[in-house]
Order: C-alpha cells, then sequence, then structure tokens
C-alpha cells in the first residue's frame, strides 16, 4: 500500500573501475543509522518534489540540480564531471530518515561521469566506499531502495545487451576513461540557454574528439536535447571520423564548407555533365571556405585529421534524402555518372 507521504528523489551514480568490478560511490548518511547505532550507506542524493513545503524553485532543470550535489555537497569542479544519462525511475516504500515515517519514494537515478584523477580525492573527502553491487548487497547497512535500484540497472543491462532496448552505456560492465560526445555537448548546450550562445574553440575540440560523427547544433528537425531548430539552415561541425554520405546533388539546397584544421579535398561538377573531366577540384587548409551551389555534385574528403564547419540553407526540409530538387540531399545510388579520376564509392562527403 502506498504510504501517506511521497518524495522525489535525484539519485547520483558515480563509478569507478575496482578489483572487484564497477564500484559505485557510497557516503555514510549520519541521519539515517542501523539499529546497532552505524550511519547507512548511500548514494549521493538531492531532494527534488516532496509533500512538505517545496524548498525549491520551480523551473529548475535536472543539470541544475546535478550541479548542486555535485560542486557544492561533493566539492567536484565544474570541468571535471558529466551528466552522461537519466534512467528509469525506481519506486519504493521506506521510512523516512528523518521523522521514520513511512513515504513512497520515486528515485531517479542519474549516470554522472567523473573526470578519472577526482574520483578517489572524491571518495577520501566525503569518507565514501567503492561498492559493487554484489558487496553492498550482502551489507546490512543501506537504505531500502538499493536492491530495487540495482534489480532495475541489471535488467537494463540484460535488455540493451540483447539488443531489446534503446542504445545505451552499460554501467556495470565498466567505466569508460571519457564522456560520450552526447553528454559534452548537453553540458555545452546548459550552459548556453540565453540569446547569444559561444562555442569555444576547447568546447568544440573537446566535443569531437569524443565522438566518431559530426556536431549538429542546428537542424530542420532537431532530435537530441542539445539541438537548436534551424530556421532554414543547418549548423554542423564535422571530422574525418564522421560516417558520411556519398556523391551528393545538392538541391534544392547551398551548402557552404569551412576548414579549422587539417585539409579538405573537394571535388564537384554541374549535375548535368558527365565524365571525369567534367570534375573540379581543389584543396581547402585552415581558413578555407567553399559555398556549393544547387545542382552541384560533389563530394569532400580529409587528407588525414581534420576539423571542419558546414552550414545548408535553402528553401527545402533540409533534413530529408529524397527526390531532386525536393528534399535537402540527393544520393547518386545506382548513378552511371563516372567518378574523379582515383575515386571510387568509399570516398565520402559531409551532410
Amino acid at each position: 500500500m502506498q504510504g501517506e507521504h511521497s518524495k522525489h528523489i535525484v539519485l547520483v551514480l558515480i563509478r569507478q573501475q575496482t578489483d572487484a568490478g564497477v564500484g559505485f560511490l557510497f557516503q555514510p548518511l549520519n541521519k539515517w543509522q542501523t539499529a546497532e547505532g552505524k550511519p547507512f550507506f548511500a548514494l549521493p542524493s538531492k531532494t527534488t518534489v516532496d509533500d512538505d513545503p517545496e524548498p525549491f524553485e520551480h523551473g529548475t532543470s535536472l543539470e541544475a540540480f546535478i550541479d548542486t550535489v555535485m560542486r557544492e555537497r561533493l566539492g567536484v569542479p565544474e570541468a571535471a564531471y558529466v551528466l552522461e544519462e537519466e534512467l528509469e525511475p525506481v519506486e519504493v516504500e521506506m521510512p523516512r530518515p528523518s521523522t521514520g515515517a513511512v513515504t513512497h519514494y520515486t528515485i531517479y537515478p542519474v549516470d554522472v561521469w567523473v573526470e578519472p584523477a577526482e574520483r578517489e580525492p572524491l571518495r577520501k573527502r566525503v569518507d565514501g566506499i567503492w561498492l559493487t553491487p554484489e558487496k553492498v548487497l550482502a551489507r546490512s547497512d543501506h537504505p531500502p531502495s538499493v536492491p530495487a535500484l540495482f534489480k532495475m540497472l541489471s535488467e537494463r543491462e540484460t535488455r540493451i545487451s540483447a539488443e531489446l532496448a534503446k542504445p545505451g552505456r552499460l554501467l556495470l560492465d565498466s567505466v569508460p576513461a571519457q564522456p560520450s560526445m552526447e553528454a559534452l555537448a548537453r553540458k555545452w548546450f546548459a550552459q548556453n540557454k540565453h540569446g547569444v550562445r559561444i562555442l569555444s574553440h576547447d568546447w568544440l575540440n573537446r566535443i569531437l574528439d569524443a565522438g566518431n560523427r559530426a556536431l549538429n547544433l542546428r537542424v530542420a528537425d532537431p532530435y537530441l536535447r542539445y539541438q537548436q531548430q534551424g530556421l532554414g539552415f543547418t549548423w554542423s561541425f564535422f571530422t574525418d571520423k564522421d560516417p558520411q554520405d556519398v556523391h551528393v546533388h545538392s538541391a534544392p539546397v547551398i551548402e557552404i564548407y569551412g576548414v579549422l584544421e587539417g585539409h579538405l579535398d573537394i571535388w564537384w561538377k554541374p549535375y548535368h555533365d558527365r565524365g571525369t573531366s567534367a570534375w573540379t577540384h581543389r584543396t581547402l587548409g585552415p581558413g578555407d571556405w567553399a559555398e556549393v551551389d544547387s545542382l552541384q555534385c560533389h563530394l569532400v574528403r580529409w587528407q588525414a585529421k581534420g576539423k571542419g564547419v558546414v552550414f545548408k540553407a535553402g528553401p527545402g526540409p533540409l533534413a530529408e534524402v529524397g527526390k531532386l530538387g525536393v528534399k535537402g540531399k540527393t544520393p547518386c545510388e545506382g548513378c552511371p555518372c563516372m567518378k574523379p579520376a582515383g575515386l571510387t564509392d568509399s570516398v565520402r562527403r559531409n551532410d
């Protein structure tokens, strides 16, 4: 039966690789003690909704709650942690530490990546311990919510491993050396929600170095939380690591390429011309730009490592692939048009 009181809790999962497997940071919770008078060990947390008068300002984002826990309560520098993923909630009834009243808790676990060099100093600072699920469940000094939490995590790992769930990081398998590209982009966006957004050189490099695809900041159909509506244009950054498309007629849009680092080869020809002699070639270096007009077949390829920016603008649906002159791009799959000398369909271009 649901308790007469209810609370919502954000639970912070901070992980470290140990000899016994992936350990989670638990810290003593002095206000909640065992029958022997010893403190429970709990995961870092913060209340978001309470049936008591709420001690928070409405409209506070999850990032703000995580900042409070990480910086104010745990003392982790702002640059040393990244909010990776919100996990599915867990519901459990247990006594409230402050009053002992039976309370219905809705617990929202959040995976937070912490810089490896900061993990052990953090543990010492809060007098905490790294505990694997097996070790913490074998103890009696943990809150009643812990078994439900790790049951959920175990079932999540099984679904992801069996490809029955959307892609996600396996939390019980290993601890990554760096955060994901998406998490870094979300953190940058959380700091740039105002009217003027600044993407510094350091932030751009950090985000691109963590991923293997383009960083799309303005798109026709935003599908990631850090993206904004394109309003007739798209804005993306790309590198030599991107999985890209092949031989595209750029219509009904124009594209503008800019090289930030490295050297980018670009081949192009009018859509209506045929033959290898119709292709023109240039190599772009740092600071160079190229504008590709509509109905220009074009291919790009990095000579080695490289970073660049691309803008796409036009009247049509920029994000779609399909009919020439209607969709944002038209790949030439099966097109008999001869490629430039020395190039094959393995040549890649940025969208």
